[in-house]
């Protein structure tokens, strides 16, 4: 049984009781092309996770889908007769921020004598959007490339580090915090 599966369970009840369609259903939701492509992403360093169950991917999906993709989505349901609540990265986001932030102040915190002001120093240049997405660009994990993000919207800094943190989420939830350690350490704290 794979870490956190159940949260995962969990994760999706809650989005399902409030009304929110998950990755299975009627709804168009991810082409098989975007599914191999995200596969693809996260078997690839630093990621380097394979094997995952539809549900599992589901969550990643949702890690990468701006808001304004979600938005295109449900109209394209919605034009085909469907009702749809389709999920951006927003919530993922959320938790994916605290998360990080946590794994940056537990480094700084054991591998330092610093003090309290150059503690939050080190926390707000590892944790801020444009040194994520600055870092994110730097690694080479080509994030750019599975971001679905509407016709028109440019990817920029903030979306980047937005659905990086998104992804921390994911992995948090389907892998556990370890998993997510060994990732921020290879992308954010290198």
């Amino acid at each position: 049984m794979l870490h956190g599966y159940k949260r995962v369970q969990t994760f999706y009840t809650l989005y399902n009781t409030g009304g929110v369609l998950s990755v299975t259903g009627d709804c168009v939701d991810m082409t098989l092309a975007e599914e191999r492509r995200l596969r693809e992403f996260l078997a690839k360093p630093p990621i380097l996770l394979r094997n995952l169950s539809k549900e599992e991917l589901s969550v990643f999906m949702t890690a990468v889908t701006h808001d304004s993709y979600s938005n295109e989505l449900d109209q394209l349901n919605a034009s085909r007769g469907l009702v749809s609540k389709s999920e951006s990265y927003e919530r993922l986001e959320f938790l994916g921020d605290a998360v990080l932030e946590f794994l940056v102040c537990e480094r700084v915190f054991h591998n330092t004598e610093d003090t309290e002001g150059n503690m939050t120093l080190f926390k707000q240049d590892r944790v801020a959007n444009a040194k994520i997405s600055e870092r994110v660009l730097n690694s080479g994990m080509d994030l750019d490339s599975v971001i679905r993000i509407s016709k028109g919207t440019d990817i920029v800094e903030n979306i980047r580090a937005d659905c990086f943190e998104a992804l921390v989420a994911a992995v948090y939830l389907t892998r556990g915090l370890d998993e997510v350690r060994r990732i921020v350490d290879d992308v954010i704290l290198v």
